[in-house]
């Protein structure tokens, strides 16, 4: 489930990347996004030895940014 959840925030910050870069966005908005989306790879990669608790914490803390990330349209 956590997994999951990060991966689905990942992407959405993926395709915001490519849609900032077709729109010719700013290098620094382009920089910002790709920066929180290396953080959620790196939150990924300590899933795989992360304790339960920190495991329900994070996939709570992504959840939570997916559903704002969601709600709010392009950023």
């Amino acid at each position: 489930m956590a997994e999951e959840v990060v991966g689905q925030v990942i992407a959405w910050y993926s395709q915001q990347i490519r849609a900032e870069r077709r729109a010719g966005a700013a290098p620094q908005r382009l920089e910002d996004l790709a920066a929180r989306r290396q953080a959620c790879v790196e939150d990924r990669h300590r899933l795989e030895e992360a304790a339960p608790e920190e495991a329900a914490r994070i996939t709570a803390l992504y959840a939570a940014r997916l559903k704002e990330l969601e709600g709010s349209g392009p950023q």
